[in-house]
């Protein structure tokens, strides 16, 4: 049943809706036809004829997705108000985001590198890892966090004698069991995983990790880039022996070593980092984490070329086919294909060079063109203008200063709000003690502005020099406030 039939029924289905799953949580069972997932292969590109080169999507029954929601809820609100998840992962979690995960990550290494100090990360690559969640292990996991009898019982008939089956062009094939995995596709799956990798990283110690759902970065520091190499083998050790107690696999193919130092060139030799089976982890300058590309000088020149590849094959498609759309169709199809591949981690390279942000404000000019239709000589506040959009600058600085008061306002995840903090009024009476500034801690080099330690709150303070904030406003006040200025920049002044 389609869910847009079950909102126009809502009122009348809702009572035997409840009724029904009252009895799957008191009989501790859940029809097994809602635990038949029909698997649509999608192809993701390259050649058709090799199976890899499709993403599986599963559909699962409607009712089912309503009913582990609100599974889902009750074990969110037992796990957060007792803090059992890690507060070192971030994924499918409130609050946290890509950008959080990736900016603590940054910011961390940024002032090791700053206070003279060597550092070794690994980016650890896990083959598969929801399809391989072994039940049992899964069941003892949920055991050992307290939750009753009666709700293990009705976990395991929900992992138990799961069906799927391949439809393609109308066509479906036989069903087959599935003994492993959480149920892809569904409520309750992600956090499942999350509580199965739960205590992933408590053999690990005298370095950093971070989880991202199955994404895991380790890194560590030394004074000097041997003692941080060593420290990470001995960490991705004890790393692995944990991955073969939850029966996961590490693809080593995929996992990458990253150096950092405050100089450019790497000493020789150093030593190596290897898996348990004894294959040696590559060296790269260049990764790509959660979808963003990380260089280990933190220019994101690498992340800024792709992204700009990225873009313009859109264009491309754009102006091949501008004269099928209209001026508000343009707009909306801008906004939804470009902007929002344009915006993603667009916070995390803010410090990048101008010569790098000038590729992206090219493509951004070049979409405004094709929206307006306006020719390569129209000057780019005129685009600004007519599609009544601000500069790119502007748009990832809102961005940025949205990102910022979020994290005052303590709507991130503890690891971002700890890293901006009030300055003290102390005792003299000055007009700018009523002012919400914060305190910009001092760093060594210029890589050490970078970090969000220092920038955000140097940043903010610029803002208070304009806004003269002396008490918080709601966060959506904030974004109208906001809005309100970069409105005002799309006025040129470009001649004044």
């Amino acid at each position: 049943m389609e869910p847009y039939f079950l909102k126009l029924a809502a009122d009348y289905l809702a009572e035997p809706l409840s009724i029904l799953f009252n009895l799957s949580i008191k009989t501790k069972e859940i029809p097994s036809v809602w635990k038949s997932a029909f698997v649509l292969p999608l192809l993701k590109g390259g050649d058709p004829s090799v199976l890899t080169n499709y993403r599986p999507i599963s559909n699962l029954c409607v009712l089912s997705k309503i009913m582990e929601s609100l599974v889902c809820d009750q074990l969110k609100e037992f796990l957060y108000s007792n803090d059992i998840v890690s507060k070192f992962q971030s994924g499918f979690r409130k609050k946290h985001s890509t950008n959080t995960a990736t900016m603590k990550v940054i910011n961390d290494i940024i002032m090791a590198l700053d206070k003279k100090l060597y550092c070794a990360s690994l980016f650890i690559d896990l083959s598969k890892a929801f399809d391989t969640v072994d039940h049992a292990v899964l069941k003892n996991r949920l055991l050992s966090l307290g939750l009753s009898e009666h709700a293990i019982a009705w976990f395991s008939n929900y992992l138990n004698n799961r069906t799927q089956c391949i439809k393609l062009e109308g066509l479906c094939s036989k069903f087959v069991a599935v003994h492993k995995g959480v149920p892809q596709g569904s409520v309750l799956g992600p956090l499942l995983f999350l509580l199965y990798i739960n205590d992933l990283g408590q053999n690990v110690s005298d370095t950093n990790l971070h989880f991202y759902a199955d994404d895991t970065v380790i890194y560590c520091y030394g004074s000097s880039l041997t003692q941080a190499i060593e420290t990470l083998q001995k960490a991705f050790v004890a790393f692995q022996h944990s991955l073969i107690q939850l029966k996961l696999v590490l693809n080593a193919d995929k996992t990458k070593l990253m150096l950092f130092s405050k100089s450019k060139k790497v000493p020789e030799p150093i030593p190596v980092v290897s898996t348990l089976e004894g294959n040696v982890i590559e060296i790269v300058h260049e990764y790509k984490y959660l979808g963003v590309w990380i260089d280990d000088s933190f220019t994101f020149k690498p992340h800024i070329e792709r992204l700009v590849k990225k873009l313009r094959l859109k264009l491309c498609f754009f102006f091949r086919n501008k004269q099928c759309f209209s001026f508000a169709v343009k707009k909306r199809l801008v906004t939804a294909t470009f902007l929002s591949v344009l915006d993603y981690g667009d916070i995390l390279y803010m410090n990048a060079s101008s010569s790098c942000l000038l590729m992206l404000d090219t493509m951004y000019h070049a979409s405004l063109r094709f929206i307006t239709n306006c020719r390569y000589l129209t000057h780019h506040c005129d685009l600004y203008l007519r599609v009544n959009w601000p500069s790119l600058a502007i748009r990832r600085q809102g961005h940025w200063y949205t990102f910022i008061y979020k994290a005052i306002l303590g709507l991130l995840p503890p690891y971002i709000c700890t890293l901006v903090t009030r300055t003290n009024s102390g005792s003299y009476s000055l007009r700018s003690n009523d002012q919400l500034l914060l305190s910009v801690p001092l760093v060594r080099t210029e890589l050490g502005k970078k970090a969000f330690v220092h920038s955000a709150p140097f940043s903010w303070n610029l803002l208070q020099k304009d806004w003269k904030l002396t008490e918080l406003l709601s966060l959506n006040v904030f974004k109208t406030k906001l809005k309100g200025l970069q409105t005002a920049s799309i006025m040129c002044n470009c001649f004044v």
